[in-house]
């Protein structure tokens, strides 16, 4: 499958707080008759996902090296919307949303959890590199709607297109909003960012609650009820369809590898 869902507690009625997407491993934190607790390596999410939705890739009398190395250092990423592979092994294709990784950054077959697979669209993928254009991957993620917890192409929310867009650059962020605040360089004044900068924004009680990235000519890259592109200034988002400011600028980030 192409993600399964993180939740907040070991119940299907639980809130989906995240998703691990295709390709991406964790570790065993807990785990009951049905649920499995995990952190996730890329940016060590914890949350509860059915067992009968994992595969184990080392022993349980294996101890834990401790090693959290983030997954996808060496790997490809889903860049499109969606693309499909087929499993080989049980001969059905499987479709992937953007943010699935490929582990390894030549070949179209892999082996993963023991299963063999191979890209049917080379171009849905992408390297992680400094020098990929940001604008580029997300205006191909535009109209994509918005999802709580989600960070794939089937639903973002605002951080987790972030996530996805800095991963395409080779930058690792943590989940949520407020721990990306944290990252990076201030940069005071918006005449003086670059595309690919952060921007935060703030509720109503001054708390960091929206993330967009900053794109060329007063444009900001952002999911808020869908992915979408819309104009910034000093003061905050301003909505050409509501003719209206809809989020409060806070600060801004430059946060680079």
């Amino acid at each position: 499958m192409g993600y399964i869902p993180l939740r907040s507690g070991p119940e299907h009625r639980s809130e989906m707080v995240s998703q691990v997407l295709f390709g991406e491993t964790f570790q065993i934190l807990e785990e009951n008759e049905n649920w499995v607790l995990i952190s996730l390596d890329f940016d060590h999410y914890e949350g509860w996902v059915g067992k009968n939705t994992i595969a184990r890739i080392k022993p349980d009398n294996e101890p834990d090296t401790g090693d959290r190395a983030n997954a996808g250092e060496t790997c490809l990423v889903v860049k499109k919307p969606m693309t499909t592979v087929m499993d080989l092994d049980h001969g059905m294709q499987i479709i992937l949303p953007s943010g699935s990784i490929w582990p390894g950054t030549t070949g179209k077959t892999a082996t993963i959890h023991g299963h063999k697979f191979e890209i049917l669209s080379e171009d849905a993928w992408i390297k992680p590199d400094p020098g990929n254009d940001p604008e580029e991957v997300g205006s191909g993620l535009v109209s994509i709607p918005y999802l709580w917890g989600g960070r794939s192409g089937f639903g973002f929310d605002c951080s987790g297109l972030m996530q996805l867009l800095c991963r395409t650059m080779g930058i690792h962020m943590p989940r949520d909003s407020k721990q990306q605040a944290e990252m990076g360089t201030t940069i005071n004044f918006l005449n003086e960012t670059r595309k690919g900068d952060l921007a935060f924004f703030q509720d109503k009680e001054g708390e960091i609650a929206h993330v967009g990235m900053i794109l060329d000519g007063g444009r900001i890259l952002h999911c808020y009820n869908q992915v979408r592109i819309d104009k910034i200034d000093q003061q905050g988002i301003f909505s050409s369809e509501k003719e209206d400011y809809t989020h409060k600028l806070r600060i801004i980030k430059r946060i680079e590898t």
